[in-house]
């Protein structure tokens, strides 16, 4: 009997052992951060932005590189309509421009309240280049492998052509 309690007590802990408890939900908690610092209307304007044809958009830069004064939200305003243009040189000038935001003086209050959607933008403009030279690349290289192709099945062909002519082939 006492072999018995045992055996089973034993193999209802063997049992206890080998289940996992379900992993729990994660639990973590989105807390919404308002601002004053003006990144609100810098989302808004960049949301604007992005609804502007490219001629709208090079006649807004014209616009932003006509202002004078302005300091880390017109920097910002530049960088946003530059980084929007799908041209490789107005990413690396949106990156100029933000530079300018990241090393502001510590006294600068508007730019210390912009410094971290500017690293934001910076390390995105950093990954929108990568990719535009990387699609280049790719571009180069399968020009060249599509022109290796052509002189490949022109060879083939010249060949067949040699073949067919040869005396006593079928035909």
């Amino acid at each position: 009997m006492m072999k018995t309690r045992i055996f089973s007590l034993s193999l209802c802990l063997a049992l206890a052992a080998c289940t996992t408890r379900a992993p729990e939900a994660p639990t973590a908690e989105v807390k919404l951060v308002t601002t004053v610092s003006g990144v609100d209307d810098l989302l808004a304007y960049h949301q604007s932005l992005r609804r502007l044809s490219q001629q709208e958009l090079a006649r807004e830069l014209q616009t932003l590189n006509a202002r004078q004064g302005g300091g880390a939200m017109l920097a910002m305003q530049k960088a946003m309509a530059l980084g929007l243009t799908r041209d490789a040189n107005d990413l690396a000038r949106a990156q100029v421009q933000l530079g300018t935001v990241l090393h502001a003086s510590d006294t600068d209050a508007d730019a210390n309240a912009l410094k971290p959607l500017a690293q934001l933008l910076v390390s995105n403009y950093a990954e929108m280049r990568r990719l535009s030279e990387s699609a280049e690349k790719a571009g180069v290289q399968a020009r060249e492998n599509q022109r290796r192709l052509d002189q490949l099945s022109e060879k083939l062909e010249a060949l067949k052509n040699i073949e067919r002519t040869l005396p006593g082939q079928s035909k």
